[in-house]
């Protein structure tokens, strides 16, 4: 037998916290001097403090662990592994913490390169995203991703996206390992947008740190949006198109719209127009000018970042044709108030990838 300074001398404690443990009922001494309450122990009591140093390690409470020695091996054993699942929990939770803090992070130190800066940027591939993802929602708490999506989503937000081989060009957006980049005319930027892949029950799942076009105006936080895989097919930039116009259309003169047009406004329809009241800021409308000449071609005048750029098309009777991007906008002309006034189907990447009905650009004939 040894006595109670002994044995925290061996175990490198405190008699106090082994006054403790008698009294809580874990480390009993094994006699009590009735004389001088002196408390002896075998040395049994070292290996026990040894297994409740452990367990305390582990997480449990002295009532567990008083609980655990009063159980059979099987039954301990269950309690241990019960024990790990929950730790398991709480690492899982602390590394999503750790990953909203790096996003934050990264947030206010992000590249954005100029559009111009596309093609010469680097590129590291990432096999494990190519294909059709599909959004699951918004994610409210980063620390809980499958347990706080929310179906509250922004109008903007794109409910597909595709991550095509080597990442090409799929509408606005294209990627490296870790970001996706979105193409923003306005800006004349690409906005990063980084992922990262987490497999749930055997699926894979993306969550996108998103920039919307607020975020960068007013210097807001990220929204993390979930997106599950749905294939990894390596489509192709056609085979992602929701709509596809028939181009192959023969010429038919229309001596009407022969001459320049200048933009004056962009509406949804063309009862949105009012010549003396703009719908659409002049800053907002990226096509300037159209040219027709008599010969079935049309030269488009199109904002490029600081600069206008030059897109050379064909036109017949109704329609302006990119054969490039598979697209015949429609055209109309309609005098209101004695003006004659161009009404132009703009179909974009919204059109053609989105599938959403087309707006309107208005030109006025140059004088």
């Amino acid at each position: 037998m040894i006595k109670i300074s002994e044995l925290a001398k061996i175990c490198g404690t405190t008699t106090h916290t082994l006054r403790y443990y008698d009294s809580e009922g874990v480390l009993c001494a094994d006699h009590v001097d009735a004389e001088s309450g002196y408390r002896y122990y075998s040395l049994d009591a070292v290996e026990r403090f040894k297994k409740i140093t452990f367990y305390k390690e582990m997480g449990f409470s002295l009532d567990e662990i008083k609980e655990i020695f009063s159980m059979s091996a099987e039954d301990a054993q269950q309690k241990l592994f019960a024990k790990k699942n929950e730790l398991s929990a709480k690492v899982n939770k602390l590394n999503n913490n750790i990953a909203a803090i790096d996003t934050i992070v990264s947030a206010s130190d992000r590249f954005y390169p100029k559009i111009k800066d596309i093609f010469s940027m680097p590129f590291e591939n990432d096999e494990n995203v190519i294909g059709k993802w599909e959004l699951c929602g918004r994610v409210v708490d980063v620390s809980d991703i499958f347990g706080s999506l929310s179906d509250m989503i922004e109008e903007e937000t794109d409910r597909e996206l595709y991550f095509l081989p080597g990442g090409a060009p799929a509408w606005r957006y294209f990627w490296t390992k870790g970001v996706l980049y979105r193409i923003a005319p306005r800006y004349n930027l690409a906005i990063p947008n980084n992922y990262r892949i987490i497999i749930y029950k055997e699926e894979n799942y993306m969550l996108l740190d998103y920039l919307y076009d607020r975020c960068v105006e007013k210097g807001e936080s990220v929204v993390p949006l979930l997106y599950r895989q749905v294939d990894n097919k390596p489509y192709t930039e056609f085979d992602i198109r929701k709509n596809k116009d028939d181009t192959d259309l023969d010429f038919e003169a229309d001596d009407a719209v022969v001459g320049e047009w200048e933009v004056c406004d962009y509406v949804p329809t063309v009862e949105h127009f009012e010549p003396n009241k703009r719908f659409t800021a002049d800053e907002e409308c990226y096509t300037k000018k159209l040219l027709f000449s008599p010969r079935g071609l049309c030269e488009k005048s199109v904002r490029h970042g600081k600069r206008n750029m030059k897109l050379l098309l064909r036109y017949t009777k109704g329609f302006v044709l990119n054969d490039k991007e598979a697209t015949a906008e429609e055209y109309t002309i309609k005098e209101i108030a004695g003006t004659a006034y161009l009404f132009v189907r703009h179909k974009s990447g919204d059109y053609f990838y989105g599938g959403a009905e087309p707006h309107l650009y208005v030109f006025k004939r140059k004088e």
